[in-house]
């Protein structure tokens, strides 16, 4: 069995770290509205319809984490994502939970079949 390099356990617990950032549907919904193009934190609070101060809190989290980054234009802070590849990941875990979804439908009407 191999053991695991120093650098392994480091790409683990930045997985981790990252899945943990992740784990908050408010920063999921923020990163949807991210998606295709930059935004203010007045459209993502009117997209997402949740208070200015919990987005802005969020949008600190996921910059602090590299996820998101921002730029001024004007007298507006635009926010973007750093890595469109995480949302890859999202939309596969997405497509997971769906499947996981459907499969536990079935198990649900097969159930009923037979009460």
């Amino acid at each position: 069995m191999k053991k695991e390099q120093p650098d392994d356990e480091r790409i683990h617990e930045m997985h981790a770290e990252l899945c943990k950032m992740l784990s908050h549907p408010t920063r999921l919904k923020i990163l949807e509205q991210l998606k295709r193009e930059k935004k203010t934190v007045k459209e993502i609070v009117n997209a997402v319809g949740l208070s200015q101060p919990t987005v802005s809190q969020h949008l600190g989290e996921l910059k602090k984490r590299g996820l998101v980054s921002s730029e001024r234009e004007g007298t507006n802070m635009l926010y973007s994502i750093k890595y469109p590849k995480i949302l890859e990941a999202c939309d596969i875990i997405r497509e997971v939970l769906f499947e996981k979804l459907s499969e536990d439908q079935k198990l649900l009407e097969r159930g009923e079949d037979h009460a």
